[in-house]
């Protein structure tokens, strides 16, 4: 289709029907030539952008709790020890912990090439897994359809999913999905894959190396958020089937070359086996957010707390949202509400039991401080409701909460 309809009219000499010469009829070209269209930005990658722009600042101003607390206390670990951190929550050294994903170890390495503290890092992780996230969907939705509006629409539900609850946003489950979208708009691309010119077939497979990435890919999703990737798997078995245009048997060797490697990457990774890891523990147990005249404990940024313990420390407390806020900064707790699949159960059930009897009224001194003893506590982060040890040193409190955070003396 011309750009002017009026160009159509014009005879295939060249010269227009006026009889002058395109070099005197004037134009904004040294030849006379038609001006080139002017490039306007797609409403995908102007609303895209803007909505990347506002969720990439709103990712700065959330509250270091839930999975951004957990994450921030993963990239702390690795910040410490790259090659053999501690559990994200607890001071012992991780055994096969599937918090140490590959996405992980990139947040780690971001923080230590550029000295970016655990939440900052999160923060800015955000952003980079919304461009992914992104730029995925178009990538898909090009593949699938020439509709550019197709795009648009998925970014309704995309915000709104965000605002719902943006304090329990997961960041590894996000760049799973991310990732995935990449990994199917590569799968169809490979697998419609047309024919060279000459070439009597429908089509031709992929290449060997191409397999080989898509199931690489694969493997990374299945390390970082394995529900994910079982979605993936189907995806790439649905895009294959439908839109494979060559022979049976060379294309079912090469995905299955795909499926081995997703299977190596999965099987060697070296911080845990993606295979046979699991995510949490079956028996573990979570204490819900305590409620302190009205007010959830949260929405708490538990700032004035972070400020005074130092990085390492133990901290006791019942309180999660308390929890991952202090882990996010680099401190331990003595019991995680939802401990590591990978603590072994005796720890764990010791732990959350020496946290019961320290807060139990009831309990004896000597014994409390026994706890404190054994475990390296040096601080504790009680509700207006708890009791306060005689031996304890009230450093500071929430005027909003009424949380108070104390200092034992070392055992």
């Amino acid at each position: 289709m011309p750009l002017f309809s009026a160009a159509s009219s014009a005879p295939s000499s060249g010269i227009p029907s006026s009889g002058i010469p395109p070099a005197e009829a004037g134009g904004d070209g040294a030849d006379g030539a038609a001006p080139s269209p002017l490039w306007l930005p797609s409403p995908y990658l102007v609303l895209g952008g803007l909505l990347w722009a506002v969720l990439s600042a709103a990712a700065w101003q959330a509250p270091l709790c839930c999975e951004a607390g957990l994450q921030a206390a993963v990239v702390e670990r690795l910040r410490v020890n790259l090659l053999h951190p501690a559990f994200p929550m607890t001071d012992l050294p991780a055994v096969a912990s599937a918090h140490y994903s590959p996405y992980a170890l990139l947040q780690g390495l971001a923080a230590r090439a550029t000295g970016l503290s655990g939440p900052s890092v999160v923060a800015l992780a955000a952003s980079v897994n919304l461009l992914l996230l992104l730029t995925g969907i178009g990538r898909l939705t090009r593949l699938l359809t020439p509709n550019r509006w197709v795009p648009v629409l998925l970014l309704v539900p995309l915000a709104l999913i965000h605002w719902a609850d943006p304090a329990r946003w997961s960041a590894p489950s996000t760049f799973a999905v991310a990732v995935t979208l990449h990994l199917w708009a590569w799968t169809g691309h490979a697998a419609a894959r047309a024919a060279r010119p000459g070439d009597p077939k429908p089509g031709r497979t992929p290449r060997w190396a191409e397999t080989a990435g898509i199931g690489a890919m694969l493997g990374l999703v299945l390390l970082v958020h394995p529900p994910t990737a079982i979605g993936a798997a189907v995806g790439c078995l649905a895009l294959i089937a439908v839109r494979t245009r060559t022979r049976i048997r060379p294309t079912v060797r090469r995905w299955a070359f795909a499926v081995v490697c997703a299977v190596a990457v999965a099987a060697l990774w070296p911080y845990y086996n993606g295979l046979t890891a699991a995510r949490t523990p079956a028996d573990g147990r979570t204490t819900g957010p305590p409620a302190v005249e009205g007010v959830r404990a949260a929405g708490e940024p538990y700032a004035w707390a972070t400020a005074y313990v130092p990085p390492g420390e133990v901290v006791l407390t019942d309180s999660r949202p308390a929890m991952y806020a202090l882990a996010g900064h680099g401190a331990y707790v003595l019991a995680d509400a939802l401990p590591d699949a990978g603590l072994a159960h005796t720890e764990r059930r010791e732990r959350s039991r020496a946290v019961a009897a320290y807060l139990d009224v009831s309990t004896p001194q000597a014994r409390r401080d026994g706890i404190t003893a054994r475990y390296g506590v040096r601080w504790l982060l009680l509700t207006r409701f708890q009791r306060l040890p005689d031996n304890a040193t009230v450093m500071t409190f929430s005027p909003r909460t009424g949380e108070v955070l104390a200092r034992v003396p070392a055992g």
